[in-house]
């Protein structure tokens, strides 16, 4: 009977070993969702120790809160990118439909909704920045790229644009085969979720537009 020889342990840099800790806990978590991993999942995914994932990230809560971090840093990149592509014209379109893009990825939404429910009771000391406010920020900054100011909306416009569409495409991301089943129609219909989207997005680019009050 012959025995495989001990797996040689591959040296890293912290950067690279924390790294690759979020490369797997995200594969993971897309695969499973934020539910169906957990720290030895990930640690054996990683190909790491648990001690050293518990080393960098504590508890499982703070790691998927990290890979959420990175997400939305990504995201953030994403509108940037997008908003300024071109100068874009007009800004509300654009600004609508990379935010139904977003939203279209059902694992960010999954992990987003896993962070609201976990979450909840953390303290959030006043004028913090969070996820939200540092979303709301690149978008900010990629319409006055395109609009300066004081042509462009104002900061509070922005922001009821933004929570309109989050609250419509969230909430359609979560609930749209369920409702379109209801409704008597194929989820999988080319084109259903781009006519929910389109009407959507064209209502808030009149309001951010200053076209309804």
């Amino acid at each position: 009977m012959t025995t495989e020889p001990p797996r040689r342990r591959r040296r890293r840099t912290p950067e690279q070993a924390r790294a690759e800790i979020l490369d797997a806990a995200t594969e993971l978590v897309a695969r499973h969702g934020p539910d169906g991993a957990g720290l030895r999942k990930v640690a054996e995914a990683a190909g790491v120790t648990h001690g050293l994932v518990t080393h960098y990230f504590g508890t499982y809560r703070a790691l998927v809160r990290a890979v959420l971090d990175r997400e939305n840093e990504r995201k953030r990149e994403l509108v940037r990118d997008r908003m300024r592509a071109d100068g874009q014209v007009p800004y509300a379109d654009g600004m609508t439909r990379v935010l139904f893009e977003i939203l279209a990825d059902e694992r960010y939404v999954r992990l987003w909704a896993w962070s609201q429910l976990h979450d909840g009771d953390t303290d959030q000391t006043p004028g913090t920045p969070t996820h939200l406010s540092r979303l709301v920020d690149a978008i900010e900054d990629g319409i006055h790229t395109v609009l300066p100011p004081p042509e462009g909306p104002d900061r509070a416009r922005i922001e009821t644009v933004v929570l309109l569409a989050m609250s419509g495409g969230y909430g359609y991301a979560l609930g749209r085969r369920s409702w379109q089943t209801d409704l008597g129609h194929d989820p999988d219909e080319p084109g259903r979720d781009d006519a929910f989207r389109t009407a959507l997005a064209a209502t808030l680019a009149d309001y951010l537009e200053g076209r309804t009050p």
